[in-house]
């Protein structure tokens, strides 16, 4: 037990520090991220949050590319319009998902870059802008036209680089590692910044939060601009974070969690500008989504790791499966209230050491049995004790009627005999001759119940089922004849007399059972077959046969068994019944005198 206990204790440490070495490298990162994508289009359907003042996004689609014939590019009329319309309308802050030139078009058409200088002038003091600012090949930031740039300053540039997961979908959100370099601000958080939430952003972006986003034709703002509508202007716009970027079918598309577009509700791969869209919402909503504080995390990944500690039951794996889906809806929970618990990696490691546990229990169990067997195989019949190792044979049941042949084995003359000899010769004597004959037993199958001084008493069906009880026991008997004529060949070898044995053998119904006292049981045959098989044990001294067997035991076997007819004999104790005979040939070669020095 203390051993066990030993081993118990060294394989739960081994456990909990395979499980915290998996939890640390995040082996289960791609579950727990399939799970938060699955907790957010959950929230979604059903706990969706909406957002004041929610973000405004104007879209460049298709149509607004057919009424403007010049390529983006050479947007510089349009977008000077667009920023004079915004100085209008006055937005909290306008972002640019598109990046302006980093040169002059002047060599187009004289002052053709004017009217983009003179929108930017028209915001500057009036509506904070923050320009896009992409990446090179290199991975540098691009710079803009300089005169540009002095008009919004450095605080009006922000980087449109996005983080992007192994499987390539865009679920975080950090402004140190994702693309960019120290002391750059992304887009979205230049934005923030601009709307008074200062602070150095990182977490996952919430996509639980704020309606399908739907958006503004740019053109459709042109023709308010045309037709002087401030008032639909400052009613669409005033106040409000407006972002301004392309949203055509198959330009700068990016894999999100979530449907996130009200105009292409089917699908998750939707235009880039999206994803500043919903950052900038959770920004102003309640921060991002984030990540439950490590040690919090790591006592609730103990905490999984303790159901080692559970025996492999029925109930404890309801209690387990209770434990997985507590993981799974609190993390989807907690994602609501803005913090992400790793809840796969959580009900993974449960399940890993609840596992862990049951293949430490089957581990124990042979160890179990394997003790039990080598202890008791010297004292147990093998087939015996490979049905309690199994269950099947359990102290405490009612016996059962079975069909099988009984066999009583003694040696003739044994008590004479060991009167001569002295008590440590006769166990060894005793103990060659049993495990010569015990040998052709198992070797056909049969069950050895007990032994009676020099006495044997073994059944065949039982509790192994053979084809031919009968037949399994009459070539038994032949097998032990021949054993024994090895064992007296040594015997008369070293000037002992040999052994001479009778073996009964009858066949019919028993009931096979335990019998005994609360604190020794035994499992044995009981009934008039065990007590006849005894009886013609006895008659082989009379008819001269070593092996006499009864009538249903000779009909079982046929005429292949070599049976001899011995007629119909009285039994003491018991009616005359039909006997029949064996008498092996080897008998003849053993000398009955052993040889004189």
């Amino acid at each position: 037990m203390r051993d066990q206990r030993l081993r118990h204790a060294i394989t739960f440490a081994a456990v909990l520090a395979a499980g915290l070495a998996l939890a640390w490298s995040q082996s289960f990162a791609p579950l727990d991220r399939l799970l938060g994508d699955a907790g957010f289009r959950w929230l979604r359907e059903h706990r969706a949050q909406p957002v004041e003042k929610d973000v405004v996004l104007v879209g460049i689609d298709e149509q607004t590319f057919q009424k403007l014939r010049e390529p983006l590019a050479l947007w510089h009329p349009h977008l000077g319009r667009f920023f004079k319309g915004m100085a209008v309308a006055k937005p909290s802050v306008l972002g640019l998902d598109i990046v302006l030139p980093d040169r002059s078009y002047d060599f187009l058409l004289p002052r053709y870059d004017q009217p983009l200088a003179e929108g930017l002038l028209a915001m500057r003091g009036a509506v904070p802008i923050v320009l896009a600012q992409s990446l090179d090949e290199n991975g540098n930031l691009r710079l803009l036209f300089p005169p540009y740039l002095s008009i919004v300053g450095k605080e009006g540039l922000g980087s449109v680089a996005v983080c992007l997961d192994p499987d390539q979908v865009v679920r975080r959100f950090d402004e140190q590692d994702c693309g960019g370099r120290e002391g750059e601000v992304t887009l979205a958080g230049r934005m923030a910044k601009h709307l008074g939430i200062d602070q150095q952003w990182s977490g996952w972006i919430d996509y639980a939060i704020g309606d399908p986003v739907r958006y503004i034709p740019f053109h459709q703002v042109l023709d308010w601009m045309e037709r002087g509508d401030e008032a639909r202007l400052s009613e669409t716009f005033h106040g409000k974070p407006v972002l301004l970027g392309v949203v055509l079918p198959f330009t700068d598309r990016h894999s999100l969690p979530v449907p996130l577009a009200a105009f292409e509700p089917d699908t998750t791969r939707v235009p880039g500008v999206l994803i500043h869209v919903q950052a900038v919402r959770s920004m102003l909503y309640h921060g991002l989504v984030e990540a439950m504080p490590a040690p919090v995390h790591y006592l609730l990944c103990l905490v999984a790791l303790g159901f080692f500690l559970l025996r492999t039951r029925p109930a404890k794996i309801l209690l387990l499966a209770v434990a997985i889906a507590v993981a799974i809806a609190g993390s989807v929970l907690l994602l609501w209230k803005g913090m992400r618990v790793e809840g796969a990696t959580l009900a993974v490691l449960a399940v890993l050491a609840f596992a862990a546990r049951a293949a430490f229990d089957a581990w124990e169990r042979v160890r179990e049995r394997r003790f039990l067997s080598g202890a008791f195989s010297s004292y147990v019949s093998p087939q015996i004790l490979k049905e309690i190792l199994a269950g099947r044979i359990q102290p405490g049941t009612a016996g059962a009627r079975r069909h099988v042949c009984v066999m009583f084995c003694d040696i003739r003359g044994f008590t004479t005999r060991a009167e001569k000899l002295a008590p440590e010769k006769v166990i060894a004597l005793l103990n060659d001759y049993f495990g010569a004959v015990t040998s052709a037993i198992y070797k056909h199958g049969g069950t050895t119940n007990k032994f009676i001084g020099d006495g044997l008493l073994a059944f065949f069906g039982a509790p192994q089922e053979l084809p031919n009880a009968s037949k399994s026991a009459l070539e038994a008997a032949q097998d032990m004849l021949v054993n024994l004529q090895a064992l007296n060949r040594r015997l008369v070898d070293s000037g002992q007399e040999p052994l001479q044995v009778g073996i009964g053998l009858h066949a019919g119904e028993v009931v096979l059972g335990h019998v005994g006292g609360a604190s020794h049981q035994e499992y044995t045959a009981i009934g008039d077959v065990v007590n006849l098989a005894s009886r013609l044990e006895g008659i082989t001294r009379e008819v001269g046969f070593p092996v006499v067997c009864s009538a249903p035991v000779a009909d079982s076997v046929g005429r292949s068994g070599g049976l001899a007819d011995l007629g119909e004999r009285p039994v003491r104790g018991h009616t005359s019944i039909h006997l029949y005979g064996w008498q092996p040939p080897l008998l003849a070669d053993v000398p009955l005198t052993p040889k004189t020095a």
